[in-house]
């Protein structure tokens, strides 16, 4: 089971018509080629073109919910070995949903976020003036952080998936998933979501009992898990590619076969 991050998405984790990101149908491309069977969804509100207002972290959780339990209603899936896979965003609604259901065979988190979306702003906007060599001040630092946060703290009032974002912690959750296996993933250049975030995830995790906790970390790979020396989200678009590496590709496919008992044909997929 997919989920893709913030925004009104298609099951493909586009966010617009002929984009060249879609990190879920290369992740259901990889994982079908092992044997292993995948479902994706588009967004609440894609069919209807409502880009501008995505639905809330716990109205995806609903939906994915209720996809669970279609699954488990099928005679050609074991009930048993279902794993739910979530970028971004989605690494928040995964634990959830684990949360609640220690059913499932486990969960892996892409770029997932340890902190509220206001305490990971604040992180980033500091730390972008820090890097700014036109900034000689602290004052300067501070002054142009505060005007960057003032302004997504309007994005906060005006849609309500960041309102809900806002001030979610994500650590809870976590903590309460005992079982079952855990993979986080997070590229090294993520300038969205700092990759010190991940160990603070595990931490949480491994306190709330769980055991089967695994962390990667990726060199020279940005928040959307493709080839970054850099990582600033303002030069995604020249990217020379923007797909998912083969690097997190094969972490992620080698985990999820390895926990499903899956067998490899590359040769054949049924991605559609």
């Amino acid at each position: 089971m997919l989920i893709a991050g913030t925004g009104v998405q298609d099951r493909d984790g586009g966010v617009m018509p002929n984009d060249p990101y879609r990190p879920l149908r290369q992740i259901a491309d990889t994982l079908s080629r092992r044997g292993i069977a995948v479902l994706r969804l588009d967004d609440r509100g894609f069919a209807e073109g409502n880009h501008w207002s995505p639905p809330t972290a716990a109205e995806v959780a609903e939906d994915v919910r209720n996809a669970i339990s279609l699954l488990r209603g099928r005679a050609d899936i074991d009930a048993q070995r279902i794993l739910v896979i979530g970028h971004s965003e989605g690494g928040i609604v995964a634990p959830m949903i684990a949360a609640g259901d220690s059913g499932l065979a486990g969960i892996i988190l892409l770029s997932a976020p340890a902190k509220s979306w206001r305490q990971t702003r604040q992180e980033l906007a500091r730390a972008a003036a820090e890097r700014d060599p036109r900034l000689r001040t602290a004052e300067e630092r501070d002054s142009v952080a505060s005007a960057q946060l003032a302004s997504e703290e309007v994005m906060i009032t005006r849609v309500r998936a960041f309102g809900f974002l806002a001030d979610h912690d994500p650590l809870p959750a976590a903590r309460r998933v005992s079982r079952p296996s855990v993979l986080i993933l997070h590229g090294a250049t993520d300038q969205q979501v700092p990759p010190a975030h991940v160990e603070l995830l595990a931490a949480a995790f491994r306190a709330g009992g769980n055991r089967d906790v695994s962390v990667r970390l990726f060199p020279e790979t940005n928040h959307l898990m493709v080839h970054d020396p850099n990582g600033d989200p303002s030069g995604y678009d020249a990217l020379p590619s923007r797909t998912v590496t083969a690097e997190v590709l094969g972490a992620l496919a080698e985990w999820a076969s390895t926990r499903l008992g899956a067998r490899s044909d590359p040769q054949q997929s049924t991605c559609r």
